[in-house]
């Protein structure tokens, strides 16, 4: 009996963060990525966004523009939401180990 209680509340917690999973990702699809480089010049910071891309086998950066307040902060929310369904993910293959489903995550 106390098996299945266990066993129904984790599918319950595996369930919850499929779900928050779900948000996240479509949440990132709205934000920018890429990152900021910051420069200083004359005692004065500026803010530059920037993409990084493969060709090849060498890594290319690619400037998009100055960066303003709004696009700083999208960029610290994603560096945030890519963090916790990092986290999210391995929370759910732990579980899907410990109730023994075959299903990943990629």
């Amino acid at each position: 009996m106390k098996n299945k209680i266990i066993e129904s509340i984790l599918l319950e917690e595996r369930e919850r963060l499929l779900g928050r999973l779900k948000v996240i990702e479509h949440r990132l699809k709205s934000l920018p990525d890429g990152w900021i480089r910051k420069t200083d010049r004359g005692g004065k910071v500026y803010k530059y966004l920037y993409k990084s891309k493969r060709e090849g086998g060498k890594v290319k950066s690619i400037f998009l523009g100055k960066v303003n307040d709004n696009i700083e902060k999208q960029i610290r929310e994603r560096k945030r939401l890519v963090a916790e369904k990092k986290r999210l993910k391995e929370r759910i293959e732990e579980l899907n180990r410990f109730l023994r489903f075959s299903d990943t995550l990629t």
